[in-house]
């Protein structure tokens, strides 16, 4: 029983650093193309995408947190951590 809790545990943190890196990457990609924009409603469109983005990020961070501050020893929980917080910085406006 213990052993099918780590496994499912292993594969929730693990999608979430894909999520994280999803995130970091789309937005990204969306500041690069905000950038160069000069059509004002994609620009809208854009602005939108990343705010929800960031949200996610912000849910993602928090569950984080959450799981860590009851695993504290877990590893994989401090780098799930450490990624999300370093995604924050490809959430510009």
């Amino acid at each position: 029983m213990k052993q099918y809790i780590y496994s499912y545990s292993y594969s929730l943190v693990l999608s979430l650093c894909k999520e994280i890196e999803y995130i970091r990457s789309r937005s990204k990609n969306i500041n690069n193309s905000l950038k160069t924009c000069h059509n004002k409603i994609l620009s809208k469109r854009l602005i939108l995408e990343l705010e929800k983005l960031n949200k996610n990020r912000i849910k993602i961070l928090n569950i984080s947190e959450n799981l860590l501050n009851n695993n504290s020893n877990d590893l994989s929980l401090e780098f799930l951590l450490e990624i999300t917080k370093r995604s924050n910085s490809f959430q510009q406006i």
